[in-house]
């Protein structure tokens, strides 16, 4: 479901009612507008310029190109947020079909993430510079051989490895979607395409989830956890085929791409990730301890060039004077609390049905789904909910999802390592319902407080955080899922305990969620 966020976090309407397919519309810069001429700026940056086309956007009588670019741009959003759920429920068999350890699953995970979180805003712009459907291309390519990559994997570290290349692909591909939509389609078409894109998306996570527990269930050609990544590959190969059917577009600007503000960022965010994952297994060595805390610097050092370039009027890999703006820095804190919970719970739920329970993976798939379908519904209908409460929308939303951290830890105390259905799904229900009505109108309360000039950037900002929050919140629970099993060992109840404990720091997490809700909410209504 983070990567449901990903469409939630392009709206930029300061109307909070406005329906989904006019907030998601990416604005036209209107100077140019008044000359004739159709300029789309990149929802992920601020080298945002007229777009150049090769021709018209496409109309209703374009036959079979049209109806065949369509799939083209929908189909690698469904890989990619698919993929994503898919190998999520695969993590246990990953683990015990390559002898590998907790940690090494996390890196497979975290891997893919956090290459995904540094490279996005880069990919954007290099879409921008050298052509949106030649970066698709490549993207796609590039996701594609690496899943094929996965899927012969013999030992975890070819398989970590080709996850990271995965995320470059994702980094590279995943940007350019919404600016080929935008600069193929007529204005009178774009709210079906945009609605659909949205949809895409809600189905792939969903739909995720089960299709790995089939894929798993079936175990096709005795391939096991591996058909969940060599899927891809035909998936990728039916995209890459259709690709040539979207027509080309890019930027004129040519703004030098901020390499030293994206390795910065790499280096700090791994300096501080690594030793998370690595500290509990490996006892804490000294190394671990002095990246750790060598991280904040490099970090701080991040801050302080990117601001430096802003200075001299250059454009930076992320726009620091952003977190100027009260509003925007609680947004981006509620972004970190909400998603870095979301990836840890997908990762325990995942141990906790297969090993705790002995579900299988298509059993965990489906109730896991459970989740999902909350969250799709109440993304849905969160623009009526917020037409009603404002920016109070969120403060219930947060209050929801606490209650449903807590509610599925009774259920876990109650039942043990027994399984209530009547007790687990409306729990995962009331969780789902309470993180859509916070992630789907927070860009758009949070944007609305942004200059025009800046929202490209801004937004950007806010899609990377999705991905280094579900980082830095995979790591960390790790510590304490371990912990936990380690103090409970032996017991018939380790894997439910285990489970209890990291809901309630879960729980935990997401009450502060609550004070930055009703700030955000003030906020709002003081400026009406």
């Amino acid at each position: 479901m983070r990567q449901i966020c990903l469409y939630y976090f392009h709206r930029k309407e300061t109307d909070l009612s406005t329906p989904l397919y006019e907030i998601l519309s990416p604005p036209v810069n209107r100077a140019s507008s008044e000359k004739g001429e159709h300029s789309m700026p990149n929802t992920l940056s601020d080298a945002s310029a007229q777009v150049v086309r090769t021709r018209d956007p496409v109309s209703k009588g374009d036959g079979r190109r049209s109806r065949l670019m369509l799939p083209a741009l929908l189909l690698p959003v469904f890989m990619a947020v698919s993929n994503a759920f898919i190998v999520n429920v695969a993590t246990p068999s990953i683990q015990k079909g390559l002898g590998a350890s907790f940690a090494d699953v996390q890196f497979m995970l975290t891997g893919y993430t956090l290459t995904f979180a540094v490279l996005l805003i880069i990919g954007a712009r290099l879409g921008d510079r050298f052509g949106r459907r030649r970066m698709l291309f490549i993207g796609v390519a590039l996701f594609t051989i690496a899943s094929l990559l996965c899927g012969v994997s013999a030992h975890v570290t070819l398989l970590i490895a080709s996850r990271v290349v995965q995320g470059v692909g994702a980094a590279l591909f995943m940007p350019q979607i919404l600016s080929l939509i935008q600069a193929n389609y007529p204005p009178e078409r774009r709210g079906a395409i945009f609605g659909m894109y949205g949809a895409t998306q809600g189905i792939a996570a969903t739909a995720g989830q089960i299709i790995g527990g089939l894929l798993l269930r079936m175990n096709l050609w005795d391939l096991d956890w591996r058909a969940v990544f060599l899927i891809s590959v035909l998936l990728g190969a039916l995209i890459l085929a259709l690709i040539p059917f979207i027509p080309e577009s890019g930027s004129p600007d040519r703004a030098r791409l901020d390499w030293i503000g994206a390795a910065l960022a790499a280096a700090g965010l791994l300096m501080l990730v690594y030793p998370l994952v690595q500290g509990q297994r490996q006892g804490w060595p000294a190394g671990l301890v002095v990246s750790l805390l060598l991280s904040a610097p490099v970090l701080v050092l991040f801050a302080w060039y990117e601001r430096r370039l802003l200075r001299r009027d250059r454009l930076p890999f992320m726009n620091v004077d952003l977190f100027r703006h009260k509003v925007f820095t609680s947004g981006i804190l509620v972004v970190l609390l909400l998603m870095s919970t979301q990836g840890a719970f997908f990762l325990v739920s995942a141990y906790m049905l297969q090993l705790g329970l002995h579900f299988s993976a298509l059993q965990a798939g489906l109730v896991i789904g459970s989740m999902g379908i909350g969250y799709f519904l109440a993304s849905l209908f969160s623009s009526r909910v917020t037409a009603k409460l404002g920016a109070h929308v969120l403060t219930v939303g947060s209050i929801l999802t606490t209650a449903g951290y807590l509610l599925l830890s009774w259920a876990v105390r109650t039942t043990g390592i027994s399984f209530d259905i009547g007790v687990w799904i409306p729990a995962l229900a009331v969780l789902g319902i309470g993180q859509g009505l916070v992630a789907a109108p927070l860009t758009n309360i949070v944007l609305a407080k942004i200059r025009t000039t800046d929202i490209g950037s801004a937004s950007g900002v806010m899609t990377t955080s999705i991905q280094i929050a579900s980082t830095i919140g995979i790591a960390l629970i790790g510590i304490v899922w371990l912990s936990a099993l380690e103090a409970h060992t032996g017991s018939v109840s380790a894997y439910p305990d285990a489970f209890n404990i990291c809901l309630n720091v879960l729980a935990a997490v997401t009450v502060l969620i609550l004070p930055l809700a009703l700030m955000l909410a003030g906020r709002n209504g003081a400026q009406k």
